[in-house]
């Protein structure tokens, strides 16, 4: 098990059915105002590095769309052998030389956040598309790093935001549109620290990046979408963590308080707590007329605009006509048209910059200003 698995759990739980049920191709309808969404990836050839939990839901969906699997890579050798083995004629290795042997028009990077810079710059140097599961980086500097070789390729470079692409939130984009917004406020809550379920390592700053990296981008960069994506200024985050004291291998803060600006002067406030009994991703919107929510666990976006009560039910679908974060990135290969992503590298290493300022100021005990990417 590994840090993959627990992300991968953790987000599809918290989507429940919508990601599984947007990708069946014959259940697609068609959104309105957009043409309905027709796979043609038959000859679209696709590599995954990482062949845990996430790299296996990543690379199905690939291939529902219609995708070609041609290569896995793993450092566990069996993993990348048992998930390739699903895939007629798909290479298996753990040699990172291999991998890149093989030719492909994409490339599914599914590994633990310390592992992103080497790969993909080598994909940048074949000219191979990347979905990357987010963070982008694991941390801005690499990020960086990443960015100059993504701009210099010229490849389509996706982030595995993938709240972007539901339509919970893209409903919530149109009703707040036209209105003021001074605050927002999130909390997400996970079992981590009260189960300890997961890899042990996940719970170690210096390999996971821990929550803020892991749980709290999800919803910071929620934030931004809805928002247009303003840029952070400014931010500031307190954290400890007093559960399993007994398990000194374990540094990863589970209570965390973080406040933010963003450069359309919203400030933001998100509370994170990774030893909770329920899983939570709550969202809120305050302004001088409007009030509203739309938390996941919840099957209605409700409150008050201008008086008027808002009790909406999302739509199943999105206005790409159902496509997921995987689609999208298939459709942009395709096509060549980077508007289907909604997560491109450069837009998630701004919020990748947010969640770096808020862990600095964890040392510094100041307000950090939020670094230019």
């Amino acid at each position: 098990m590994n840090v993959i698995i627990i992300v991968g759990s953790i987000i599809f739980v918290l989507l429940g059915g919508i990601f599984f049920n947007v990708m069946r191709i014959k259940k697609r309808k068609k959104a309105k105002g957009i043409k309905a969404f027709t796979l043609k990836y038959k000859t679209i050839k696709i590599g995954v590095i990482g062949a845990g939990e996430m790299g296996t839901q990543l690379t199905g969906l690939a291939e529902k769309a219609g995708a070609k699997i041609v290569a896995v890579h793993d450092i566990n050798l069996k993993a990348a052998e048992k998930l390739a083995s699903v895939y007629k004629e798909a290479v298996a290795t753990n040699d990172i030389d291999k991998l890149f042997d093989v030719p492909m028009d994409g490339l599914i990077v599914s590994t633990i956040p310390t592992v992103r810079v080497d790969p993909i710059k080598r994909a940048c140097e074949k000219n191979i598309h990347l979905l990357i599961e987010k963070p982008p980086a694991h941390n801005l500097k690499e990020g960086r790093e990443c960015l100059a070789a993504i701009k210099k390729s010229g490849v389509m470079a996706a982030v595995g935001l993938q709240l972007r692409y539901d339509p919970r939130y893209e409903k919530l984009k149109q009703l707040l549109k036209g209105h003021v917004v001074h605050m927002v406020r999130t909390v997400t809550t996970i079992n981590f620290y009260l189960d300890l379920n997961m890899a042990p390592w996940f719970l170690q700053n210096k390999i996971s990046g821990g929550p803020i990296t892991d749980q709290a981008i999800h919803l910071l960069d929620c934030v931004r979408y809805i928002l247009d994506n303003p840029k952070p200024t400014r931010a500031t985050s307190i954290a400890i963590k007093n559960m399993a004291l007994d398990r000194e291998e374990f540094d990863a803060e589970n209570a965390i308080q973080l406040m933010y600006q963003l450069d359309n002067g919203v400030i933001g406030v998100h509370t994170n707590h990774c030893g909770h009994e329920k899983t939570y991703f709550d969202l809120e919107f305050i302004g001088p007329n409007l009030r509203i929510k739309a938390d996941i666990t919840e099957s209605t976006i409700s409150g008050i605009i201008h008086g008027k009560e808002i009790n909406e039910t999302p739509p199943k679908i999105n206005k790409l006509g159902g496509m997921n974060k995987v689609d999208s990135w298939l459709k942009a290969i395709d096509t060549g048209n980077r508007g289907y992503i909604r997560s491109d590298y450069a837009e998630a290493l701004n919020t990748q910059a947010l969640v770096d300022a808020a862990i600095k100021s964890q040392t510094t005990q100041r307000i950090e200003v939020v670094e230019k990417i």
